[in-house]
């Protein structure tokens, strides 16, 4: 009997630990492909930026989880999804808003607000964490340190007529 519990809990072990190199390769991939398209040339600079800080932001993770042992391979892979769908959900809103540039004016605070306040690692080094807040080379004004999986619920949340 201990020896099938044994093999039972072996098994388990083994599956969560290949589900999780699974969802590490998987962000391994997206960031790779974010890094394709930053340096690709014929696409267009809005996209390569754009792909510049979602490279950014999973290697921020990456760099922050090897002094956090809580943060996961699952939750590095939540992250980095809710972090797309952030990202898209704001080119969408500013699409939407076309022309009014108040519209497109809350759409960049709620969303700016919305990452500032939901911190994930509260780290202090705000020069690192805030690079692209105030930085207007970039159109994505968010702090690499967000818990992307409440930015985006607090996003979801608003009323956007």
């Amino acid at each position: 009997m201990k020896k099938a519990l044994l093999t039972f809990a072996m098994l388990c072990t083994f599956t969560l630990g290949t589900q999780a190199q699974q969802i590490y390769n998987e962000v391994m991939r997206m960031q790779e492909e974010f890094k394709t398209i930053k340096y690709d040339k014929n696409k267009p600079m809005t996209e390569r930026k754009t792909a510049s800080f979602k490279w950014d932001v999973i290697e921020y993770m990456l760099y922050k989880s090897k002094d956090d042992n809580t943060f996961t391979e699952k939750q590095l892979g939540i992250q980095t999804y809710a972090m797309t769908e952030f990202v898209n959900l704001y080119f969408k809103r500013l699409s939407e808003a076309k022309n009014s540039t108040s519209k497109k004016e809350i759409a960049v605070a709620r969303f700016k607000a919305a990452s500032l306040n939901n911190v994930l690692f509260g780290d202090t080094d705000y020069e690192l964490c805030r690079a692209y807040v105030d930085n207007t080379n970039f159109l994505t004004p968010f702090s690499l340190d967000t818990d992307w999986v409440k930015a985006l619920a607090e996003i979801r949340s608003k009323s956007w007529d």
